[in-house]
């Protein structure tokens, strides 16, 4: 009886008997995994890319075997990394897990709310932009009147030359 406990918690814990390449909770999270290897997956592209880039400044890099080898090393050094955390490691899966659970409990607004809260705001910054425009007209006339400003602004604004 107690070797079956011991074996139970060894399999919770994600110790124990298997394969190295087991993941930790394998069915849970899948969404928040896969959108977060795929995030990581760009981004790690795009830093192997610059690492290539980068490469061509060192006279080492002048052989092609070093070259591109380094940002290759690179790209599998993220790939465990990732596989690590996302796969293994119990903090950052449970992290994830529970990120997902989260997310399903969310109140997502419908497209009609979103349609409706965007005219909203694109009509509140077209109008304080119109009325900070006029101000900005008034303190320019204002301070032109009393000699502050050494243009004419009715002119500039309302057709003439200066």
């Amino acid at each position: 009886m107690a070797d079956q406990v011991q074996r139970t918690t060894d399999v919770t814990r994600g110790s124990g008997s298997g394969s190295p390449l087991r993941i930790f909770k394998p069915g849970q999270g899948k969404w928040v995994r896969w959108c977060t290897v795929g995030g990581t997956g760009a981004l790690a592209l795009a830093g192997a890319g610059f690492l290539s880039e980068q490469m061509q400044l060192f006279q080492f890099a002048e052989n092609e075997y070093i070259r591109f080898s380094i940002p290759v090393v690179f790209l599998l050094l993220v790939a465990y990394g990732v596989y690590y955390l996302v796969g293994r490691h119990e903090g950052a899966v449970n992290f994830l897990i529970a990120t997902e659970g989260e997310m399903k409990k969310v109140n997502w607004s419908t497209r009609k709310e979103v349609m409706g809260a965007t005219r909203v705001v694109i009509f509140t910054v077209i109008s304080l932009s119109l009325i900070l425009f006029v101000v900005d007209i008034i303190f320019m006339v204002f301070f032109s009147g009393i000699g502050v400003l050494r243009i004419n602004v009715i002119e500039k604004f309302f057709g003439g030359s200066t």
